[in-house]
């Protein structure tokens, strides 16, 4: 009887050590363009909602050279974060990153409130990748 089990271990381990082989897969040619259709389509969008850290906002004489101005001081500082110089009247606003969740603007805005106190999240039009 122990003979008999032993037989059975050894025979699955070898199976088992055979079957560590390479895997070939077969992908159909029309999945392969659905998913480059997809992708294409998603890069024209542009734009999609999502959410950037705004570091500070202008407004009155000088204004636009005082956002400009923060804008470089931040790229100088943060040159992986994109940042944008936005107009809405009355304001040149500074805002900053590209996020797709709140979560995970948070974690940029912990490292940056410490150059930047008052930044803070908004809601904004993002450049989708």
């Amino acid at each position: 009887m122990k003979q008999f089990f032993v037989i059975i271990i050894l025979s699955f381990t070898v199976t088992f050590a055979l079957a560590q082989g390479s895997v070939r897969y077969d992908i159909e040619p029309n999945i392969v363009r659905i998913q480059e259709d997809y992708v294409n389509n998603w890069r024209k969008v542009g734009e999609i909602s999502g959410y950037r850290i705004q570091i500070a906002a202008y407004s009155g004489v000088n204004s636009k050279s005082q956002a400009e101005a923060a804008k470089n001081s931040f790229i100088s500082l943060f040159p992986y974060t994109k940042a944008y110089l936005i107009y809405n009247e009355p304001y040149f606003k500074v805002r900053v990153g590209n996020y797709y969740s709140r979560l995970q603007a948070y974690k940029d805005l912990e490292v940056i409130r410490l150059t930047y106190p008052s930044a803070y999240i908004v809601p904004d039009k993002i450049t989708y990748k």
